[in-house]
C-alpha cells in the first residue's frame, strides 16, 4: 500500500496489561442502547478534554454522523449515557489518554471523543461495526481492545479505499490500541461469532476519536 503525503496510515501498540486490567471492569456497568444496534451493542459516550492529566468533561450532545458515511443509522441523534467519573478519572484510563495524544500529536485543548463499547455476538455472524466497511469523519480513530469472551471473529479489517478487499487483518486482542488514519484509509470488522453457543461472548473496546 503506497502512503498517502508520508503520513502514518496505520499505528499499532500494546497496552500494558495492568492498564487494562484497570478499566476492565467499567464494561460491566454499561447500560443497554436503544438504537437501531442495541440488541448487539452496550455503549457509552463522553466529549472530554484532556490537560496536564486532568480529565474534564465537555457539555453533553448527541451523537450524529451523516448518512454519508454511517448507512446504518445516519443522520439518526443518538443520546447516550456518559462514562462514568470513577473510569474518566482513573490512572489506568489516562494513561490510554496519554497513548492517544502521544500517537496523535494532537493538543490539550483539542476535544476527544470516546466510545465504550461492549459488542455481544447473539447470533451467527453478528456484526460488531453494521455500518460495514467506512470512515467515522475524523482526522483520528483509535481502537483499543479491553476484554473479549467465547468468540470467534471480530477483527479488524483495514483497507486503502471501501472497493477493494482489506489491506490489514488483525484481532482485536486485549491491549491493543490501533491508531487509524480516518482521513486516508476506511476499517471496518469481521463478524463475530460465540464458540459456545450457551455462554455470553463478547467484545469490550474504547474507541477513541478526534
Amino acid at each position: 500500500m503506497t502512503a498517502v503525503n508520508n503520513q502514518n496510515l496505520l499505528q499499532l501498540r500494546f497496552i500494558q496489561q495492568a492498564h487494562i486490567d484497570a478499566v476492565k471492569p467499567s464494561f460491566n456497568q454499561l447500560p443497554s442502547n436503544p438504537y437501531a444496534d442495541g440488541a448487539f451493542r452496550k455503549r457509552r459516550y463522553s466529549v472530554i478534554k484532556f490537560s496536564d492529566d486532568h480529565v474534564s468533561l465537555q457539555p453533553a450532545k448527541a451523537f450524529v454522523q451523516d448518512d454519508a458515511i454511517n448507512t446504518f443509522q445516519g443522520n439518526v441523534e443518538r443520546v447516550y449515557e456518559n462514562l462514568e467519573d470513577s473510569l474518566l478519572q482513573s490512572d489506568g484510563f489516562k494513561h490510554l489518554l496519554n497513548e492517544f495524544r502521544a500517537m496523535t500529536g494532537i493538543s490539550q485543548e483539542r476535544e476527544i471523543e470516546v466510545h465504550q463499547f461492549r459488542m455481544l455476538a447473539i447470533e451467527s455472524d453478528t456484526p460488531p461495526a453494521p455500518e460495514g466497511i467506512h470512515q467515522d469523519g475524523f482526522d483520528h480513530v483509535c481502537v483499543c481492545g479491553v476484554s473479549h469472551e467465547n468468540i470467534a471473529g471480530g477483527e479488524l479489517l483495514v483497507y486503502e479505499n471501501k472497493d477493494v478487499e482489506p489491506c490489514f487483518k488483525m484481532e482485536i486482542k486485549d491491549g491493543l490500541f490501533a491508531l487509524i488514519n480516518d482521513r486516508e484509509v476506511w476499517h471496518n470488522a469481521t463478524p463475530m461469532n460465540k464458540l459456545d453457543a450457551d455462554k455470553i461472548g463478547y467484545l469490550d473496546c474504547f474507541v477513541f476519536t478526534s
